[in-house]
């Protein structure tokens, strides 16, 4: 069960580089056929610098090089067979390109404990604030996550 006290807890904070490769991967896995992902002059002529994140790249790329979420659950006392995806929500504040070396800061932001028809379950809010090495914040984002009780 997700431990109430936990809210407004900051977890340990993460650093990862955005790697070209990773978005190339990432949206050949997604079925995304946009040139501006894979092709850095048409970004370029589209009015980017440099061939851009997609939605949710960051994200699935935080996760998958920090194992961020997984160690939230547990300092949460969250056991992993009982989580469900919620949601998530995302606020762009600005580019995110390869290279950029991502600041990842991790809060709960909230625990709300219901009743439902089949049973007790959690819900706690993940807010993200992703910022990049000059300083500039990027992301923000909201992850839902239920606990079955």
């Amino acid at each position: 069960m997700a431990n109430l006290s936990k809210v407004g807890l900051q977890l340990p904070t993460y650093t990862f580089e955005v790697e070209r490769v990773k978005i190339k991967e990432f949206v050949q896995a997604i079925g995304d056929d946009n040139p501006i992902y894979q092709d850095k002059g048409i970004a370029i002529t589209e009015g980017y610098r440099d061939t851009p994140c997609p939605p949710t790249f960051v994200t699935s790329a935080f996760q998958e090089f920090t194992g961020a979420y997984f160690k939230a659950f547990e300092e949460l006392g969250i056991p992993l067979s009982k989580v469900l995806h919620g949601e998530e929500e995302y606020e762009y504040l600005g580019e995110i390109y390869p290279g950029d070396m991502l600041l990842c800061k991790m809060k709960v932001e909230s625990i709300v404990q219901k009743e439902t028809k089949s049973g007790k379950i959690d819900l706690v809010t993940l807010q993200t604030l992703f910022t990049t090495q000059t300083g500039q914040e990027v992301l923000r984002a909201k992850s839902l996550i239920i606990e079955r009780r």
